[in-house]
């Protein structure tokens, strides 16, 4: 963190008045020498959707869905995607809160910012990231409020969320709460081939989705106090969440599913405690959760479903996906770090992060794998895993503020303990470790109105759970995954300019990555699993022009390339060295324009109109020499269009959405109506899969104090 203080003393051109300034949280982060952005949430407040909708249009990222609301979803930040890019609320690993809690299903009212770190993460924040990572602060009311929300959508969606806090007049102990519930049938049209079972003929139709649907249920109770001598803040915070899902086809759209079902119930416990000591030198800030959760996967069906919603055959064993699934898993995980920093001197700050994470599971499937050499179900062996982060930096303030460096190094290591098994079924007792170290640097130099920044990570991503045990349905184990690296590298520019209430900003970023030991799933028969496979190269460019030619109105725009190639590929695949790595686009872009007008009905009441558009180019389903890759704005020969993202001939995908907003004059009550995908384009996002078309909100905001 910059060593900035938190407030800033002006002179005027009268000396005896002096205007006090408060310097924001997030003008803080943007100025740390870190490749980062750090969105104000509170402006979004009255926006549909999710915060997936708000970070889509930030620059240099992407993020991609399986579909509708409860889809997975995919981040694709500075050429990295997935699993390399971490997500964090408060700082804590967002899957401690729960599958309903996660990218898709988090409202915007939830939240108060989101910073964005691109390749490079701060030592505050003790996470494995190998691409960067987004931190979700949460809203921090500092007087009393009660809030609630309520949204209705096409394909019979409904959304609504509640926020509570009250706190005594002394401010020194409070309670409160938040809750988000969704559900959503996701019955949107697809355009998928309906096969003739009597020719074998397919024809393509516009058909709606049929077992899509989506309920999930968060809820968060907390109480604490504040200002005391032993605690800036100590807080209890209780946690219950649901999540139900159908599940509707596989990765590319190939196989249809009509029955099968999975449920998440999630239950935990967390403690903050925070407290500045020695005239505020010292910062220490620490948290400790507990989580359980309980996971149902059920496939019996003995039949086959076809797009039509028709029954086009039976099978004498059950199960749509794969082998027949009736599972059952219960996990216990147990987290916690520490953070503490110390000011050496109003120019030196040293900071230290800690962060331990440990998960058990145990479970059952009776039509799951069975030990030949136990017999026993291999889920009901427990699978433990366990790992440590932690760093050490160094954050330095040079030519009174202009100038701010950052040094930092990190330690990594875990351990797991459970089953492995091959495709035979035949299974033994498994453990690995492995351990690695990282380092950091970061610079920052203000220049008049232009800011330099450059930074640099050796950082590394430790294998997660599932790509170490697997999911027990499709997915086998693999024990012996080394953690993937990367050497992260960038460079960037920002330049303000600002006249009375007219300002321009624009700025402008390189990256370079150089990726080895990826983590990749590996497709099989009649089971997957997760390999050290891969290695790649990725360099890029981004940049971002915004203008306000008044203060109610801001017009913007920005693109990003990243070509990410294949490097050092196994002798027998030698065709693919450095071809594009597919199904990650690799240019693409946001535009939007945003106005209000003041007193339009009553005086005191405001009207906003936004307008934003989303643009992706054309990218690749499946691996294509680089030799024979069609040039970025030529057509695609014919004999390679099914090897393209879209495959109609288009160069690339347009999506428009455009919302109406009305704040009524008591503050107390806001009404907004939104359509997302305006021109019902046909949009695609992971492989083949389709994104909904045009789409009608109606999302209703009341503030009551």
């Amino acid at each position: 963190m910059p060593l900035s203080d938190t407030v800033r003393v002006r002179e005027q051109v009268d000396i005896k008045e002096v205007n006090v300034q408060k310097v924001t949280d997030r003008a803080l982060i943007n100025q740390s020498p870190f490749a980062v952005r750090s969105i104000d949430i509170r402006k979004e407040y009255s926006k549909g959707g999710d915060i997936g909708e708000v970070m889509n249009r930030s620059m240099g990222m992407r993020l991609r869905s399986d579909g509708n609301i409860g889809a997975p979803v995919n981040i694709n930040l500075g050429g990295l995607q997935g699993k390399a890019v971490r997500l964090f609320r408060d700082g804590i690993p967002i899957e401690l809160y729960g599958r309903a809690f996660s990218l898709g299903m988090i409202p915007v009212n939830m939240l108060e910012r989101v910073d964005i770190y691109n390749g490079v993460m701060p030592i505050s924040i003790a996470g494995d990231a190998l691409g960067g990572g987004v931190n979700m602060i949460t809203r921090n009311e500092t007087e009393s409020t009660f809030g609630a929300t309520y949204e209705l959508a096409s394909f019979n969606t409904h959304r609504a969320t509640a926020n509570l806090l009250w706190q005594d007049k002394k401010q020194e102990w409070y309670v409160g709460g938040l809750g988000s519930f969704n559900y959503s049938d996701n019955s949107y049209d697809v355009h998928v081939p309906v096969i003739n079972l009597e020719t074998g003929v397919a024809t393509y139709k516009d058909l709606p989705r049929f077992h899509d649907a989506i309920r999930s249920q968060y809820v968060e109770g907390f109480v604490g106090v504040k200002n005391k001598a032993w605690a800036d803040d100590l807080r209890l915070t209780i946690l219950q969440s649901n999540f139900y899902k159908e599940l509707q086809h596989d990765a590319r759209m190939d196989k249809v599913f009509g029955e099968p079902t999975s449920n998440n119930a999630h239950y935990g416990g967390m403690l903050h405690y925070k407290k500045r000591l020695f005239a505020d030198k010292l910062s220490i800030h620490a948290f400790g959760t507990y989580s359980y959760f309980n996971t149902q996967f059920v496939d019996t069906a003995r039949v086959r479903y076809a797009w039509d919603q028709s029954i086009v055959g039976t099978t004498p064993t059950p199960g749509e996906i794969n082998l027949g699934n009736n599972q059952h898993l219960d996990y216990h995980m147990l987290s916690n770090r520490l953070q503490v920093s110390y000011a050496l001197s109003d120019r030196h700050q040293v900071d230290f992060s800690q962060m331990s994470f440990w998960q058990r599971r145990i479970g059952s499937d009776p039509l799951g794998a069975i030990s030949a050499l136990e017999n026993i179900d291999v889920l009901s062996v427990p699978a433990n895993y366990k790992k440590s982060n932690m760093g050490l930096g160094l954050t330095s303030s040079w030519l009174d503020g202009k100038l701010e460096s950052v040094l930092g190094l990190k330690y990594y290591r875990f351990t797991t303990q459970g089953y492995a098994t091959d495709n035979f079924n035949l299974g033994w007792r498994a453990e690995s470790s492995d351990d690695r170290f990282g380092h950091l640097a970061g610079l920052r130099w203000d220049v008049g109105a232009f800011r330099l920044k450059t930074s640099y990570e050796y950082a590394t991503r430790l294998p997660d759970e599932i790509e170490i045990f697997g999911d027990a349905q499709t997915i086998k184990e693999n024990m012996e995954l080394k953690p993937e690296r990367s050497h992260n590298l960038n460079l960037g520019t920002e330049y303000n300019y600002q006249q009375g209430k007219q300002s321009f900003t624009a700025s402008a970023g390189l990256f370079y990555r150089r990726v080895r030991d990826i983590i990749f799933l590996q497709l099989d028969i009649p089971f997957n699993r997760y390999i050290n496979y891969n290695q790649s190269k990725i360099a890029g460019f981004e940049t971002e022009i915004i203008y306000k030619p008044f203060r109610f109105a801001d017009i913007g725009g920005n693109v990003t390339y990243q070509d990410i190639r294949r490097v050092n590929v196994e002798a027998m695949f030698r065709m693919d060295e450095g071809a594009r790595v597919p199904n990650q686009p690799f240019f693409f872009g946001n535009l939007w324009a945003n106005i209000s007008f003041e007193d339009v009905v009553r005086s005191g009441d405001r009207i906003s109109l936004n307008w934003n558009a989303q643009y992706t180019h054309r990218f690749y389903l499946l691996s294509i020499p680089r030799s024979q890759e069609p040039g970025v704005w030529e057509k695609t020969p014919d004999f390679q269009s099914s090897m393209v993202i879209p495959n109609d001939g288009r160069l690339g995908q347009w999506g428009h959405n455009a919302g109406v907003y009305y704040h009524l004059a008591s503050k107390q009550w806001t009404l907004a109506a939104e359509s997302r995908n305006i021109g019902n384009t046909r949009l695609y996002d992971n492989f083949s899969v389709q994104r909904l078309g045009r789409s009608f909100h109606i999302k209703l905001i009341y503030q009551l104090f």
